[in-house]
């Protein structure tokens, strides 16, 4: 159907027919884009034609409101920066017939331009430096460029945000000053205006008065000997040259703030040791530069000596010791001096004790006099000799004594005198704090004194303690002496560690028994006749006394054996003779040996081995009294065969006062049985005696 219609205009076209033109069909916005700043507003207008002009209603809508809005009236208002649409719909009956669109751009103007003069020498009009210079009275800030010269100019908007941060800059004078690209040159000497302006919005402008002055060519900083203590001041001066130069103002600067700061008057502190850089730049901002090189020191601040109390002895030296600070002081030499130097002298810190006393040594600082440090100086005088001045210097002391030591310490203005003891054998003598020696027990001991001070000089005393004698006894009541004969009897000196053991000996009769010693606790009692006496001992420390009985006889002969016999049943009898004039014996204690025909010993003790046995005989005997039951039995003695002879020997005996009497062996009497002489007895001691 389409291409038909198609041939038919071609075909009426060529026939140079014309053709009546057809209404067009329009609604569209008059424009396609709108441009607005925040705040602003804009009247739409819509075309309509053909088929849309007539009746129906026009709705109108923004699609981000933030952006901008639109009325009923089709009345654009700019709310926020950004872009937005704007629809205009054609509605019929409820319908939307038509639609158009226009695209919003909303702008955020410019405010404000601010001209960055961080880098640029700027002044108020009133600033001394640039009032008298200036011929034209202004309200704006000066800014000053030396001549010849240029400097970069950078500006910013406000708001941050500005849709267009473009500046333009314009002078008022290009022979004065002029702009080239971003910098303002300065042409030559005098003054003219400064426009920077926002391209966006021209209104909005900064004026600034450009004063081309002649420059610095030079400067130089009087700086003194260019040295400052840490924490002290001092000021500079700069000097500019040459003298026609319009401002000779300069602004000061440190490259070590940490070593030394400057303030804006060329005041400089010192902050720590080291060294620093100041610099003094030409205010015209010709960009001159003076730099003058300071050396901060470190100044002594305080000194601590490390002994509050140096204590010295006299003669001797002691080293005190200090702290100066800081540790980072240039100077930490010190000068030393003493309140007396008749107590102590100090030379580089060492003290030397001259005298007892209490004086003051001061260290101060050389290079800070006002800092320095005292310690208090105690010298002592330390003791040279402990001397014992006892009479006589050695004590001696019985068990129980005490004593009062004296002593000489030495010498006489030694400052601490006090002494401490001790005993090196504390079980023979102790000693207490205040030197008093109490004898504990007999023997030797040294007390030595020690002095209390740093010397522990030392003196020493022997003490000898003595054990006295305090009582004697004797050993027995009763001592056997044998007629003819000698006998030891010996005395008990109590205690027995006294000191003197010696004991003198006596006899009350002689001639019954007499004593003789060497003064020791033994006595030698020989017996002269038979009886009794009384045998005295004397202690020659203290006169104790002491006595036992005597009694003398012939004890070795007291008991004889009158017969001896052996039957064939190995049944021993044996009679026994009380021999004595005085004593009542009670037991014998004997021995026995047996031997063969051949004469040869012959074993006959339980053992098995041994060729004799001992044995004890009960009885009661009085003076020259006979045994009558003295027959016994080997009973279960080993007998292998019949006895040839029996030895009988009487080895000791008991009286009734409970007295044992041992027969010296030499006069130990064997008597003798032998079956061969049967009923008789032989005395091996005296082949004459044999009893019948």
């Amino acid at each position: 159907m389409k291409k038909a219609l198609t041939c038919l205009l071609v075909m009426l076209l060529c026939a140079g027919i014309v053709i009546p033109a057809m209404a067009a069909n329009v609604f569209l916005f008059t424009t396609k884009s709108v441009q607005l700043f925040e705040g602003q507003t804009y009247q739409t207008e819509v075309r309509r034609e053909g088929n849309y002009d007539g009746d129906g209603e026009v709705v109108y809508a923004a699609t981000k409101t933030n952006v901008a809005t639109v009325s009923e009236d089709g009345i654009i208002t700019a709310v926020g920066k950004g872009t937005t649409e704007v629809t205009a719909s054609l509605m019929r009956n409820g319908k939307r017939v038509g639609q158009t669109k226009v695209t919003v751009q909303v702008l955020r103007a410019v405010q404000k331009v601010t001209l960055n003069t961080v880098k640029l020498s700027v002044y108020d009009p009133d600033h001394p430096s640039v009032a008298s210079l200036l011929k034209a009275p202004t309200e704006n800030q000066v800014l000053v460029i030396p001549a010849g010269t240029a400097v970069p100019l950078a500006a910013t908007c406000t708001p941050e945000d500005a849709s267009s941060k473009k500046i333009t800059y314009t002078t008022s004078d290009a022979g004065v000053a002029r702009i080239s690209g971003t910098s303002l040159k300065a042409v030559q000497r005098g003054e003219c205006d400064l426009t920077v302006q926002s391209a966006q919005n021209p209104e909005v402008t900064e004026t600034f008065r450009v004063l081309v002055i002649q420059p610095v060519k030079k400067i130089t900083i009087d700086a003194g000997d260019k040295k400052v203590a840490a924490g002290s001041r001092m000021e500079l001066d700069a000097i500019c040259a040459p003298d026609n130069a319009s401002i000779t103002e300069v602004t000061w600067s440190s490259k070590n703030p940490n070593i030394a700061t400057v303030d804006e008057s060329g005041m400089v502190t010192g902050v720590k040791k080291g060294t620093a850089s100041i610099v003094a730049t030409a205010a015209d901002g010709s960009k001159v530069t003076g730099t003058v090189m300071i050396t901060v020191t470190q100044p002594v601040t305080s000194i601590n000596i490390t002994q509050a109390d140096i204590p010295v002895v006299v003669g001797r030296t002691a080293q005190a010791k200090i702290q100066v600070l800081p540790a980072e002081a240039n100077d930490k030499t010190v000068t030393w001096s003493t309140s007396d130097t008749s107590i102590a002298t100090v030379r580089n810190g060492q003290i030397t004790g001259v005298k007892a006393g209490i004086c003051t040594v001061t260290c101060t600082s050389n290079s800070n006099p006002e800092v320095s440090a005292t310690a208090t100086v105690t010298v002592s005088q330390l003791v040279t000799k402990i001397v014992n001045v006892n009479d006589p210097s050695e004590l001696t002391l019985k068990t129980g004594e005490s004593g009062q030591l004296k002593w000489s310490v030495q010498p006489d203005d030694a400052t601490n005198k006090g002494l401490t003891f001790k005993s090196q054998a504390p079980k023979v003598a102790t000693v207490d704090a205040n030197g008093v020696v109490t004898a504990v027990g007999r023997g030797v001991a040294t007390i030595t004194a020690t002095a209390q001070d740093a010397s522990k000089r030392q003196g020493n005393i022997k003490v000898t303690v003595i054990q006295p004698v305090t009582g004697v006894s004797m050993q027995r009541d009763l001592y056997y002496v044998q007629r003819g004969g000698a006998s030891n009897v010996r005395a008990v000196v109590q205690p027995k560690n006294a000191n003197n053991q010696k004991v003198i000996w006596s006899s009350a009769d002689d001639r019954i028994a007499s004593v003789r010693s060497n003064g020791t606790i033994t006595g030698l009692v020989s017996g002269i006749t038979s009886g009794m006496t009384t045998v005295y001992a004397y202690t020659d420390d203290g006169g104790f006394t002491a006595s036992t009985q005597i009694r003398v006889g012939d004890f070795n002969e007291a008991v004889m054996v009158e017969s001896l016999e052996v039957n064939a049943n190995n049944e021993i009898r044996i009679v026994l003779r009380n021999m004595s004039q005085e004593l009542t014996l009670e037991n014998v204690h004997y021995k026995i040996e047996c031997f063969d025909y051949d004469g040869n010993p012959m074993i006959c003790n339980q053992d098995g081995e041994s060729t004799f046995f001992e044995g004890d005989y009960p009885f009661v005997l009085n003076p020259y009294e006979r045994t009558t039951h003295g027959a016994f039995r080997f009973r279960n003695y080993v007998i292998d065969q019949s006895l040839g002879s029996v030895v009988l020997t009487i080895l000791n005996w008991k009286d009734s006062d409970g007295y044992t009497w041992y027969i010296p062996e030499d006069d130990q009497i064997r008597t003798m049985w032998t079956r061969y002489n049967y009923n008789n007895n032989y005395n091996y001691n005296n082949a004459e005696q044999g009893v019948g």
